[in-house]
C-alpha cells in the first residue's frame, strides 16, 4: 500500500498540469538564435557581459547542457554542439520546439512588459497551453509610459512641475484602475528591488520631497524615462497598493489581484542586501487586504520569505527562477527551507521563463524532479 501511494505521488508530481504564475514572453523566430543580443547562457545565469563568460563552468549550465542534449537528440552535451542542435530545430520547427518545452503547462501568467522588442504578444502563447494566457502588469513600465506622455520639454518652473506631476499621478491612477478592471490582468508586478530596494517607506512622503524626486527623474532621463529615485519608486508601490486595497473594499465581486515583487536573485543591478524581503514587513502589515507574492524563492533569503508567508495571511512565496539558476543541491535546500514553516497553500510555482522556450522546459523539469526526490 505504501509503495502504491508513493508511486501515485510520483505520478502526480511528474504529470499534474502546472500554472506558471510568473513568466515572460518568448522571442519571435527571427530573434530566437540571435545570441549576440540574447546570449543563450542566460538560461541558467543572471550574469551579464564579461561575467557571463564564466557561466559555462557552472553546475547549473552543465546540468542544463545534459538535459537539453536529450531534448534536442544531440549525442553530445558539449555546449557548442547543443547550441548547434538547437539552431537546427529552431529553423526547422520553432513552434514544435516551443510546444515540447511547454508540455505540462496549463496556463501562463506573463509579465509582458519586460521589453517590447523581438517578442511575441502575450495572446500568441495561448496556442501552446490549455488555458488562455493572462497578464501580470509591471507598474514601473506603466509609470515610464505615463512620464513619456506628460513630458514634452524640460523645465525648472515649480508650477509647471506640479502640473505635470498632477497629470502623471492622474494618468498612473487611471492605468492601474483600468488594469484592475481588465479580466485579462490577474496581478501586478514591481521591480522596485532592482531600482531602489525593498526597504519601501510604508507611509506617504512630504509632498515637496515627492515633487523633488519627480523632478530628478525627469531631468536624469536621457532617452526614455526610467523611474529609479526612491521617493517616487516607493510612491508608485504605495499608490498601486492603495488602489488594490480600495478595489477589494469597494466591491465584494472585485477579483483579488496580488502584487508580485521581485525579491532576492537578480543581476548586478540589484543591491543584494536590499533584496531581502524582510524589508517589506511594515508594508505588508499596512496593507492586510492585498496579497503579496514574493518572487524567485527570495533566494538567498528563502527563510526570511518563508517567515513572512507563515505569519501574514496575505503573503505567498513563489518557488521560481532558482530552477534552473542554481545547482540541484541548492534547489533541494530551497525546497526544504520553504517547507520549514510555510503552509503549503501559501507556496506558488513559476518558471520565470523568458525569451527562450527552454527556460520553461528546464524550470518545469527540474522542479518536478526535485519535488519527486
Amino acid at each position: 500500500m505504501e509503495i502504491d501511494t508513493l508511486d501515485s505521488l510520483r505520478h502526480l508530481i511528474q504529470c499534474h498540469p502546472l500554472i506558471d504564475n510568473h513568466a515572460h514572453n518568448i522571442l519571435d523566430k527571427a530573434s530566437a538564435c540571435n545570441y549576440a543580443k540574447y546570449p543563450f547562457e542566460q538560461i541558467t545565469s543572471e550574469a551579464q557581459g564579461i561575467a557571463l563568460h564564466n557561466a559555462t563552468s557552472t553546475l547549473p549550465l552543465h546540468r542544463a547542457a545534459s538535459e537539453l542534449a536529450v531534448l534536442y537528440g544531440c549525442p553530445s552535451s558539449d555546449w557548442e554542439q547543443v547550441k548547434a542542435a538547437r539552431q537546427e530545430w529552431v529553423e526547422r520547427d520553432y513552434d514544435g520546439l516551443i510546444r515540447q518545452c511547454l508540455q505540462g503547462t496549463h496556463t501562463l501568467l506573463l509579465d509582458d512588459l519586460l521589453t517590447d522588442q523581438d517578442i511575441e504578444p502575450y495572446q500568441w502563447h495561448d496556442q501552446f497551453t490549455v488555458s488562455a494566457t493572462k497578464r501580470i502588469v509591471r507598474i514601473e513600465a506603466l509609470a515610464a509610459r505615463m512620464l513619456a506622455t506628460v513630458m514634452r520639454a524640460e523645465t525648472g518652473d515649480v508650477s509647471v512641475l506640479e502640473n505635470r506631476f498632477q497629470a502623471f499621478r492622474d494618468g498612473f491612477h487611471r492605468m492601474i484602475s483600468e488594469a484592475i478592471a481588465d479580466p485579462a490582468v490577474v496581478g501586478f508586478k514591481s521591480v522596485i528591488c532592482y531600482r531602489t530596494g525593498l526597504n519601501v517607506q510604508p507611509t506617504d512622503e512630504d509632498a515637496g520631497v515627492l515633487l523633488q524626486s519627480f523632478a530628478r527623474t525627469i531631468h536624469s532621463s536621457k532617452s526614455g524615462y526610467r523611474v529609479e529615485d526612491k521617493p517616487l519608486n516607493d510612491w508608485l508601490v504605495r499608490q498601486t497598493l492603495d488602489l488594490l486595497q480600495a478595489a477589494r473594499s469597494g466591491s465584494k465581486d472585485c477579483k483579488n489581484k496580488p502584487l508580485q515583487l521581485h525579491t532576492g536573485l537578480g543581476d548586478n543591478d540589484i543591491s543584494l542586501v536590499l533584496a531581502n524581503p524582510a524589508y517589506l514587513q511594515p508594508l505588508i502589515a499596512r496593507y492586510p487586504n492585498v496579497d503579496f507574492v514574493l518572487l524567485h524563492s527570495s533566494y538567498p533569503y528563502t527563510r526570511e520569505a518563508g517567515y513572512l508567508a507563515c505569519v501574514y495571511p496575505n503573503v505567498y512565496l513563489d518557488l521560481g527562477e532558482v530552477f534552473p539558476m542554481v545547482s540541484r543541491d541548492a534547489q533541494e535546500s530551497i525546497i526544504r527551507d520553504s517547507l520549514d514553516i510555510v503552509p503549503t497553500k501559501r507556496l506558488l510555482w513559476s518558471t520565470d521563463g523568458h525569451f527562450f522556450p527552454e527556460t520553461f522546459y528546464l524550470g518545469n523539469k527540474q522542479f518536478r524532479n526535485v519535488l519527486e526526490k
